[in-house]
C-alpha cells in the first residue's frame, strides 16, 4: 500500500492554486505595456485601414483588454513565470478578437493583426537574450529534468494548465510536452472567444521561431484534439499546423504573405 501511495503521488504533481484579481492591483502598468505595444503596430495598421478605423479599434482593443484584466488568471511560483506571460498574451489577443468582432471583421483577420503585433513585441527582445534563453531551454539541466519526469510519467499542475513530459525518440525530437490542459485555452473559453480559441494557439509559430524553439506541433485542444503535442529540436525549423481548416489556410495566407515580403526587401 504504500509502494502504491507512493506512485500516486508522482503522477500528478499538484501545483499552488491560480490566483484571480491578482492584476488588478497592476493594471495601470499593464495597460502602460499594452500602450507601447499599439504605438509599434500603429503605422501598419494606419497602413491597411486608415488613421481613423485605426483610432477607433485601437481604442476599442483597449477598452476591452481593461476588462479583462481582473479576470486574468495568475499561477504562483516561478516554475510558472511562461505560463503567466502567455496568459498576458492571450487575454490582449482576446480583447484584439473581441474589439475586431465588434466592428464586423472575422477572427482570421483579427489573428493575422495579433500576430502582427506579436512579431514587433518580440522583435524588441535583444538577439542577446533570446540566445541565453535558447542555449538554458536545451541544456543539459533542462534535459535532466525532462527525462526525470518522463520516466516517472509524472504530470504537472499549474492551474488550469496540465502536462506530460517526454523525452525524445531517436532523431526526431529532443523532448516534448503534451498539455493534457491549457490555462489560455480555458481562459479564451470562458470569455466568450471559442472560435477564436484555434487561432490564438498559433501564436506558438512566432514565439518558436523566435526564440528557437524548434517546435514541431500537429494538434491541440482548441482543435478538438486530446491534448496539445509539443515537440522541441534544437536548429530545427517550427513546423505547426492546426486541424481547423480556416486557421490552417490562416497560416498558410500569413506565410505567403511573409515569404513576399521578404523577397521585396532582398531585391
Amino acid at each position: 500500500m504504500e509502494l502504491k501511495l507512493r506512485r500516486d503521488k508522482s503522477e500528478v504533481d499538484e501545483m499552488p492554486s491560480q490566483i484571480m484579481g491578482y492584476y488588478s492591483a497592476r493594471k495601470e502598468k499593464l495597460l502602460k505595456d499594452f500602450d507601447s505595444t499599439s504605438v509599434l503596430i500603429k503605422a501598419s495598421l494606419v497602413a491597411h485601414y486608415g488613421k481613423k478605423f485605426t483610432s477607433t479599434l485601437q481604442r476599442d482593443v483597449r477598452q476591452e483588454y481593461e476588462k479583462l484584466i481582473p479576470e486574468i488568471p495568475y499561477i504562483n511560483g516561478l516554475r510558472a513565470r511562461l505560463l503567466n506571460s502567455f496568459l498576458l498574451i492571450t487575454a490582449q489577443e482576446l480583447a484584439a478578437y473581441k474589439a475586431m468582432k465588434k466592428h464586423g471583421k472575422l477572427p482570421g483577420e483579427a489573428w493575422e493583426l495579433c500576430h502582427e503585433v506579436l512579431r514587433f513585441r518580440l522583435a524588441e527582445i535583444p538577439q542577446w537574450k533570446r540566445w541565453l534563453l535558447r542555449r538554458f531551454m536545451f541544456s543539459r539541466l533542462v534535459r535532466k529534468i525532462v527525462a526525470r519526469r518522463a520516466r516517472q510519467q509524472q504530470k504537472v499542475r499549474f492551474g488550469d494548465f496540465e502536462v506530460e513530459y517526454l523525452i525524445g525518440e531517436g532523431d526526431e525530437f529532443d523532448f516534448g510536452v503534451n498539455y493534457l490542459q491549457c490555462g489560455n485555452h480555458t481562459f479564451v473559453k470562458r470569455h466568450g472567444g471559442e472560435e477564436f480559441a484555434p487561432y490564438v494557439c498559433m501564436s506558438d509559430i512566432v514565439l518558436s521561431e523566435a526564440m528557437g524553439w524548434g517546435l514541431i506541433r500537429t494538434q491541440t485542444l482548441a482543435d478538438g484534439c486530446p491534448h496539445c503535442d509539443f515537440r522541441f529540436k534544437k536548429g530545427a525549423a517550427t513546423q505547426i499546423s492546426s486541424k481547423t481548416p480556416e486557421v490552417q489556410e490562416s497560416i498558410e495566407r500569413i506565410r505567403k504573405k511573409e515569404a513576399k515580403s521578404i523577397r521585396i526587401d532582398t531585391t
